[in-house]
């Protein structure tokens, strides 16, 4: 080796080269192999190029400049597909042409996936062989397509990304993306919680269990087997999602074992067939047919069964006293009329999801306490009641999320609540929303004694809302509080967060990454006494302000050092986001003159505004600026000299676009890539 290290070295060590890596899995030590390091000064010119599907690789190579191969447009798809197919292929039979298009579509622009299975159908000219891969291809049968080739198929090919991560949980978390619907956009905090009820992060601080969760998606994203939609939620590429759904249906042997159905047709009576070796079961978006069973087998090995945004009027179709060996049940936002009483008969249930049910009142039946194992129970926008002290039996019990964003709350149920869950011996993470009318209601809050990680106020009804050293500094707050939301209070004139303690630094939400103000007509103002808003959020990455119409500005948001998102809707007498007098003028100290991590910038119907910041604030790291219904802003939020390097989307109106008021015509050039008119 060491012999071989000095021959490329001294072959190397006075020459000028390109050397191309291909498909690393992980860091190649350059001075071990013998290439001199293309970092030194010197004479010749040296230069390494690397492919991956790593990220993780990059860093270990200490990669200067990373390029990422995104997937083909239809043109170039197109071509691709041609070149190994031939043209003679193509034009053999207008048919073969037509189904050519479609297989193209399925594969969705991935290079590999045209390749291999473009290789796979080079020289067929009969139609039925191609109206044969389009029926596999939609049944995920991609490596029947490419088999008859002889080459190595795509599935296998991604499979080796699949093999190569760092464990069998993650490979797990993975597959289950696959439940979701083809071109979904999947929520991160719901894809976390399916691996949660799934039992694949099994931790007993919620909060353990989240940033596990994130950083099992990032390391999914890491190797391009996610894809990132926004800063809320991932994709899945539909060739990748075919790839998990052979591996976890045992490479196709098994076809029934993992189903997703989803997209009935209007008023159509949905049976769904259960097999015996099905052990998951994903029924999505079929709005309106009516979802029922047929049952293949006298018994079942179904452990998740997850039906979303579907029609099940009568929960007795679905025979869900039949599925003894449940441990996932999500019927959520399926129209549920009542509380399914046969779900208690599921003793090994240990994830429950009801919510988005706006049509019924839960009232959660006595026999709830017989699920002993229940972990997770989740009624999100869901009217519901508990009858006493049964919520207490309920020992295994984690996290309950009562909260609402459109619906009402009493504070009057809180105390219950409180009562019942203090006692649970693994309680983690409450959501909840709650009504309170004055300050003394609120100072309980002050003293709220369970972990709350949703809390939403509701429905206050004096001028000013103080949010003290008071609430700000409890301890159970601090640790788990992660969203935070005012809603449906037009009396509020202003809210103060203040401090009336000499130590302020006890007046953090360290955790709190979500805050919003909804529906609050009258506000003026948000004003901030002797504290600063980097010190209260340091963690903040979302903020809306919505239908808040007196709102004037809100300057003092530039001091908030991780802000990614921020949302403006219907606050339509603000002209101006940020005006940096406005900050000395609250008392606020800052030299930040910047939002540094700030990635999507979203304005909706904001009638009066004309500017979005002083020339001095910068935005280096937007990415994304949505504008809609925002006719007076003329100017964006950058000037030529510091146009956006990291700018992916500007979308708005044509009109608006074109009569927005450039530096001059050069910059009107250099940001028109990025224009997207809204559709």
């Amino acid at each position: 080796m060491e012999q071989k290290q000095g021959t490329i070295y001294n072959f190397l060590r006075e020459k000028s080269f390109v050397l191309l890596l291909d498909d690393l899995w992980d860091r190649v030590d350059l001075d071990t192999v013998g290439v001199p390091n293309p970092m030194e000064l010197h004479t010749c010119k040296r230069k390494v190029v690397l492919t991956t599907r790593s990220k993780e690789v990059c860093r270990k190579m200490e990669v200067m400049k990373r390029i990422k191969v995104d997937i083909l447009d239809w043109e170039d798809a197109w071509s691709l597909f041609i070149e190994k197919v031939t043209k003679e292929t193509i034009d053999s039979d207008p048919l073969i042409k037509k189904h050519a298009m479609d297989v193209v579509k399925e594969l969705g622009g991935l290079p590999l996936a045209l390749i291999t299975t473009g290789r796979a159908m080079r020289d067929k000219t009969d139609h039925y062989d191609w109206e044969e891969a389009i029926m596999q291809l939609k049944q995920a049968r991609l490596d029947d397509v490419e088999s008859s080739s002889g080459n190595k198929s795509v599935f296998h090919t991604f499979k080796f990304s699949y093999d190569n991560l760092k464990n069998d949980t993650l490979r797990q978390c993975f597959l289950h993306c696959s439940l979701w619907p083809e071109d979904f956009s999947i929520r991160k905090d719901r894809l976390i919680e399916l691996w949660m009820g799934s039992g694949l992060i099994d931790k007993p601080e919620i909060q353990a269990a989240y940033t596990i969760g994130y950083a099992y998606i990032n390391d999914l994203i890491s190797v391009c087997l996610l894809e990132t939609d926004n800063d809320y939620a991932v994709k899945m590429h539909d060739v990748i999602r075919d790839m998990a759904l052979w591996i976890a249906n045992n490479r196709g042997v098994d076809t029934n074992k993992w189903i997703n159905v989803s997209a009935g047709t209007h008023n159509e009576l949905r049976e769904i067939d259960v097999f015996d070796n099905t052990e998951k079961l994903f029924v999505m978006n079929n709005y309106t047919g009516i979802v029922s069973f047929s049952i293949k087998s006298s018994s079942t090995k179904l452990t998740t069964l997850l039906i979303n945004h579907n029609s099940v009027n009568d929960t007795k179709l679905l025979r869900l006293e039949l599925f003894s060996e449940l441990t996932m049940l999500d019927l959520s936002y399926s129209n549920l009329r009542a509380f399914p009483v046969e779900i208690c008969k599921l003793v090994h249930l240990q994830f429950l999801n009801l919510s988005g049910n706006y049509h019924a009142t839960m009232n959660v039946p006595e026999e709830l306490v017989a699920l002993i194992n229940l972990r997770y129970f989740l009624l999100r926008e869901t009217d519901c009641t508990f009858p006493e002290s049964v919520l207490s039996k309920l020992k295994s019990l984690r996290m309950l999320d009562l909260i609402k964003y459109y619906m009402e709350d009493d504070f009057e149920m809180f105390p219950m609540l409180e009562e019942d869950l203090k006692g649970l011996p693994q309680f983690q993470a409450l959501g909840i929303t709650i009504s309170i009318h004055g300050m003394p209601e609120f100072g309980k809050l002050s003293q709220i004694s369970v972990p709350v990680r949703w809390l939403v106020v509701s429905k206050y009804k004096e001028s000013s809302l103080s949010i003290s050293s008071c609430f700000l500094g409890n301890p159970r707050l601090q640790r788990y509080l992660f969203t935070f939301g005012i809603r449906d209070s037009d009396d509020v004139r202003c809210v103060n967060f203040e401090s009336t303690s000499e130590n302020q630094s006890i007046c953090h939400l360290e955790r709190l990454q979500s805050l919003s103000f909804s529906w609050m007509k009258n506000m003026k103002e948000v004003i901030w006494r002797n504290l600063n808003p980097k010190d209260v959020f340091p963690r903040l990455q979302f903020l809306e302000f919505a239908s808040c119409h007196q709102l004037q500005s809100i300057s003092w948001v530039v001091n908030l050092p991780r802000t990614r998102e921020l949302t403006i809707i219907d606050c339509i007498h603000m002209k101006q986001l940020v005006c940096v007098d406005e900050l000395n003028d609250n008392g606020i100290n800052t030299n930040q003159h910047s939002f540094p991590l700030l990635k999507t910038l979203y304005l909706s119907s904001n009638g009066d505004l004309e500017i979005i910041s002083d020339p001095m604030i910068t935005f280096p790291a937007l990415e994304f600026l949505d504008v809609f219904k925002c006719a007076k802003l003329k100017k964006l939020p950058f000037e030529h000299s510091n146009t956006q390097r990291k700018l992916k989307l500007i979308r708005g109106s044509e009109e608006w676009w074109n009569n927005i008021e450039m530096e001059d015509v050069s910059q009107r050039s250099l940001l028109q890539p990025f224009f997207k008119k809204w559709k």
